[in-house]
């Protein structure tokens, strides 16, 4: 009986040897054969094709099994993108001095926002005699390319207001804001970070309003410098 329980262990003792000769085995070859479980491939290169606008599968492939590094320092190319002018409240929207510092005022608040991130070496503007009349991303990207930028920052504001007139006390303005922003990578053209903010503002007529229309100029510009300083809070936040 003792010998029928020795030989049955000496049996189950080789089985198992076996089995764990295999398996090792197995993953010695799996690993002889290339299989990479470690850090993602870099992208360093643009893989879309610019001619037809599609993206091969094998490229499909690459970019979402492959990770994009950024430089340690970046320079950033910047550009307002509208679809129309915002003129509501402007009588000339090509010589009016307030539209102007407005709108050079929201670039500014933006430009504040990236100055506290000490990875952005240099910032530059895109003058809109660069860009075509309809701007695409192909387009904005080779933009960036001639000014040797390593980013290109893309943002769109839009805005509304809703204004209620009081016969026995002061009128009232309320102002609805959205900031889009999207951040490319010129390398590889690829968006690492985009994100949409939406604000609003409430705000009664003061005496420094001369009029109704400073009521609402002022209600709306409000709104906009909301939703920018949260763009500029989280791109910081990304280049960090």
């Amino acid at each position: 009986m003792k010998r029928e329980i020795i030989y049955s262990l000496l049996v189950l003792s080789i089985v198992v040897y076996g089995c764990g000769g295999s398996n090792k085995a197995t993953s010695d070859a799996a690993n002889d054969a290339g299989v990479n479980y470690g850090e993602p491939d870099p992208i360093k290169q643009s893989l879309f094709d610019s001619k037809d606008r599609t993206i091969s599968e094998e490229s499909i492939q690459k970019l979402l099994s492959g990770k994009l590094v950024l430089p340690d320092t970046v320079r950033i190319a910047i550009y307002q993108y509208a679809k129309a002018p915002r003129n509501r409240y402007y009588y000339s929207y090509y010589s009016d001095e307030d539209f102007l510092k407005t709108q050079q005022s929201f670039i500014d608040t933006l430009l504040n926002r990236l100055s506290d991130a000490s990875r952005v070496r240099k910032v530059v503007l895109i003058p809109n005699l660069m860009i075509s009349s309809t701007p695409n991303i192909t387009n904005m990207r080779e933009t960036a390319v001639r000014l040797q930028a390593d980013l290109l920052l893309v943002f769109s504001v839009t805005s509304d207001i809703y204004y209620k007139y009081r016969v026995f006390s002061r009128d009232e303005a309320k102002a609805f804001a959205t900031t889009e922003c999207m951040l490319m990578d010129i390398r590889t053209a690829l968006v690492p970070f985009s994100t949409i903010v939406t604000k609003d503002f409430y705000s009664k007529k003061k005496d420094s309003d001369t009029n109704l229309e400073e009521l609402r100029k002022r209600t709306e510009r409000m709104a906009i410098y909301q939703t920018l300083n949260v763009t500029g809070e989280r791109l910081v936040g990304y280049l960090k």
